[in-house]
């Protein structure tokens, strides 16, 4: 078995569940957002989704082939938004889940409110992908994979990468002045009024 179809094992165990896609199906809208919001670069593959947030992409987990990457909810901060495996493997011993984030060692945190998954699955996962990781002959930043598993992952680099996070940032920021309180109370004077 090569390494990409071990990677893949493990992220079966998780796909279809939860907001959870893997390549091919990560939907390409939320591989659009991602890239976007994220600032994944275009060579990265893309290997797992994982949703937040009840739109596109606002917030959530990217697997990438070569690194991790997340956005947060604004009220949760963290010093960096994306780490490669190579950062992961060694800051491991520092993992912790906590109620409702995942502090990924030296500040690195990622929020896991409004997901279904459990912190302490978060780590699961990170944490046999990271030994499929160290299991590699070589030094590389992320996982290796030859010509032939690479040509099996589907990519969809959009091309308005500036016009997205800038539709992002805007929906974002109205979303902080909503509260879901206003949004309750707005549904119950509608239904009222009929």
């Amino acid at each position: 078995m090569n390494m990409l179809d071990e990677v893949l094992n493990i992220l079966t165990y998780y796909h279809g569940e939860n907001n959870f896609n893997m390549n091919p199906l990560v939907p390409q809208e939320i591989e659009h957002y991602a890239r976007a919001i994220l600032d994944i670069p275009d060579q990265e593959y893309i290997l797992a989704a994982m949703r937040t947030s009840f739109t596109q992409f606002h917030r959530g987990l990217i697997i990438g082939k070569d690194a991790i990457y997340w956005r947060n909810d604004h009220k949760i901060l963290t010093s960096v938004n994306q780490l490669s495996w190579k950062e992961l493997s060694q800051q491991r011993t520092e993992f912790r889940a906590h109620r409702r984030t995942v502090a990924l060692g030296n500040g690195a945190v990622f929020d896991n409110i409004g997901s279904l998954n459990k912190t302490s699955t978060i780590i699961n996962i990170l944490d046999l992908l990271i030994d499929k990781y160290d299991a590699q002959d070589n030094d590389s930043d992320g996982f290796v994979f030859d010509d032939a598993s690479l040509a099996r992952l589907l990519q969809s680099i959009p091309d308005n990468k500036a016009a997205i996070k800038a539709e992002s940032a805007e929906s974002a920021s109205n979303a902080e002045t909503v509260s879901f309180a206003s949004i309750i109370s707005s549904i119950f004077k509608k239904l009222l009024c009929r």
